[in-house]
């Protein structure tokens, strides 16, 4: 309007010819047709569809880990009955086996702590380590104990059986200590209740966590993100760095090492890295199909390059972590500079994930990050 008032003024001030009408109308169409395309390129990103993530996460991750931790948990507490009734070393290998596919079943399942295993503290109760021993031989001697209770928090779970099972002399307690296979059983007993009530919850908790999609600190969006964060941080921390000695001025301190009886430590990393990486690919539990996942979500937000950091980093330190031939604690003495390179490949990782990913996805971390470094 302003530039057609400032014609018709001009036009009575000069005499007007039809090579300045020419120019001028030309001038007004690609001003038009300028701020046309300028809107165009100012339409809004369409937004990134998070709930076909965690509608994914949830159907073929999340409850596929909870129902195998489950079946794992039942088939623990069938093959301890069977060595109940013939206590034999036979017996106690098939025992053994299953306690350890539960361990790896719940490197998965841990990283899920919010909702249901978060209400009834589930992580804490499964996997607590150190192990207190002197805290299961009193309840052994004694007999009498509350498992539930905070003071039992170290001495039961998936760390409490590493130690039943595998210590030195394993087989003549569990043979001659009524209280000892007592012990045992109350602890698979306790993990069985926990897993069935997680089981259960989680089956109606899936439609929350797959609308919850969010960024505020109480979507469960947010709270997946924090965990998955957290799940690599104390991967980082308690199964590395602690027992590395990056919390005590280098000085090893192998009475931290996850899993210490059975040895297998590093296989527990390893599938813990697995695990990590299956879900932020959006890869099935099971590993038969992919899926919608967080580098997805990088992708639609035009961050492929972090993401290809972000999976070639997980690649690097699973190799890394296969490479060991030995026990954590037989490293330490053999290859601590192995450890090392493999804790700085951890470490350098953090900011990919909590601060770059984190950033991009619009999210506040909001757990404490007490570790030190």
């Amino acid at each position: 309007m302003e530039l057609f008032l400032q014609f018709k003024q001009n036009t009575k001030n000069m005499k007007l010819n039809t090579p300045v009408l020419y120019t001028f109308l030309i001038g007004v169409s690609l001003g038009i047709l300028f701020n046309s395309c300028k809107k165009e390129e100012e339409v809004p990103q369409e937004e990134f569809d998070k709930n076909a993530l965690a509608t994914n996460l949830s159907t073929n991750v999340i409850i596929p880990s909870i129902d195998e931790f489950n079946n794992n948990i039942v088939d623990l507490e069938a093959n301890f009955i069977i060595f109940k009734n013939d206590k034999n070393q036979q017996n106690l290998e098939v025992l053994r086996d299953s306690w350890k596919q539960a361990y790896l079943t719940w490197q998965t399942v841990k990283i899920f702590d919010f909702g249901p295993i978060r209400n009834i503290g589930m992580k804490g109760a499964i996997a607590t380590y150190p192990v207190d021993t002197a805290g299961i031989q009193n309840n052994i001697s004694s007999g009498s104990y509350l498992l539930s209770s905070a003071a039992n928090v170290d001495a039961i779970g998936l760390p409490a059986l590493d130690y039943l099972l595998f210590r030195a002399g394993a087989l003549d307690s569990l043979q001659n200590i009524t209280n000892c296979s007592n012990y045992v059983e109350d602890v698979i007993n306790k993990m069985l209740s926990e897993s069935n009530t997680i089981k259960s919850e989680w089956a109606s908790y899936k439609s929350t966590f797959n609308e919850s999609t969010g960024t505020s600190s109480t979507s469960a969006f947010s709270l997946f993100i924090n965990e998955f964060n957290r799940d690599f941080e104390l991967a980082k921390t308690a199964k590395v760095g602690i027992p590395l000695g990056k919390q005590s001025l280098d000085v090893p301190l192998p009475e931290y090492i996850e899993a210490r009886y059975s040895g297998i430590s590093l296989e527990l990393l390893e599938a813990s890295l697995i695990a990590l990486r299956k879900v932020y690919n959006g890869n099935s539990y099971s590993g038969a199909s992919a899926g919608v996942g967080l580098d997805d979500y990088l992708i639609h937000l035009e961050r492929s390059e972090l993401d290809n950091t972000i999976d070639s980093n997980f690649g690097e330190m699973i190799n890394k972590v296969q490479s060991f031939s030995t026990t954590f604690e037989e490293a330490l003495d053999s290859n601590i500079s192995g450890l090392n390179e493999l804790y700085l490949m951890l470490q350098s990782h953090v900011v990919h994930i909590k601060t770059d990913m984190t950033s991009a996805f619009g999210v506040l971390i909001t757990y404490q990050d007490n570790d030190g470094d």
